[in-house]
């Protein structure tokens, strides 16, 4: 299984990272502020939130007002620290710049993210010309519950978020899209200029679209190294659905060499995995359930001894 855990919290620069910054302040005395936006062209854009809905829902909610000459949705920042849009339910991939946490120390400036995506990944490269942010990830949708309607009555709309220079964030309308999967992908760059240097630093933002069928239940098989079923449990979509922390136990028979998992897909017939164990002789593995709005909902198996 590839799908990684979808991360469902802001994350910040790791050590290194920050460790490499620090050595930076040794060779070069610079300052990380920057120019002040007075207007929507001096915003920073940093990321994407994408909102799926039928194509014949053409209102958007939520307050939105015009900032220069375009419509905008403010974002409104909740008591765990992440952003929300007013009635526009989506999922995020953008960046979020920190300012510092000590006035006087232009270094203690971090980066974070939000992300409601699968395999994440955030690199920051650092030189004497500039800083380069990355970040990249996978959203899995697929058909909904709804039965009227197919997943070719539903569209994907890609909205730019952008961040001002005191640090709030909002969003813009952006281009539509039909079914299948497609790629987003966009870098910006920036220059600024601190004690008589020029800086030229850029982020890009990458989220890959992938369409996954919907399934009904997920069937594992236990056997032993000759083959022999061991022991069988099926785990239902309303189930998946239900788990708090997106984690399903799975007790482990004894002797278990492989665990073979049969998908029952709603339209497309069945497919097979096979996990294999971990040095520890456990086994791990990552499904994707879709929930009625046709958003990828992990699971995460983990097996657990009798």
């Amino acid at each position: 299984m590839t799908a990684k855990r979808r991360p469902d919290r802001r994350f910040l620069i790791p050590a290194v990272g920050i460790a490499i910054v620090l050595l930076l302040v040794l060779l070069r005395p610079v300052s990380l502020a920057r120019p002040e936006a007075q207007n929507p062209a001096q915003d920073r854009w940093v990321g994407y939130y994408m909102v799926l809905r039928p194509t014949a829902d053409y209102e958007l909610g939520g307050n939105w007002e015009t900032y220069g000459d375009t419509k905008i949705l403010n974002a409104q920042r909740q008591s765990d620290g992440r952003y929300a849009f007013t009635d526009l339910e989506g999922q995020a991939l953008f960046f979020d710049f920190l300012p510092p946490t000590d006035p006087e120390d232009p270094y203690s400036a971090t980066v974070a993210f939000q992300s409601d995506v699968a395999e994440v990944v955030h690199n920051t490269h650092i030189t004497d010309t500039g800083t380069t942010h990355s970040l990249s990830g996978k959203l899995y949708f697929g058909p909904a519950t709804t039965p009227a309607l197919s997943q070719q009555d539903y569209i994907w709309t890609a909205f730019q978020v952008y961040q001002r220079e005191y640090g709030s964030l909002y969003l813009t309308r952006g281009q539509s899209y039909g079914s299948g999967g497609f790629i987003l992908k966009q870098e910006t760059k920036y220059t600024s200029t601190i004690n008589g240097s020029t800086l030229q630093d850029a982020l890009s933002v990458e989220l890959r679209m992938e369409e996954i069928p919907r399934l009904e239940s997920c069937t594992f098989f236990q056997l032993d190294e000759n083959g022999t079923l061991l022991d069988q449990t099926t785990l239902t979509e309303a189930e998946a659905l239900a788990l708090t922390d997106g984690s399903y136990q799975l007790p482990l028979a004894e002797g278990t060499d492989c665990i073979l998992i049969r998908q029952d897909e709603e339209r497309d017939g069945q497919t097979y995995t096979t996990l294999t164990p971990q040095p520890d002789g456990s086994f791990t593995g990552d499904l994707w359930f879709l929930d009625e709005r046709g958003i990828g909902v992990q699971v995460m198996i983990q097996t657990i001894s009798e």
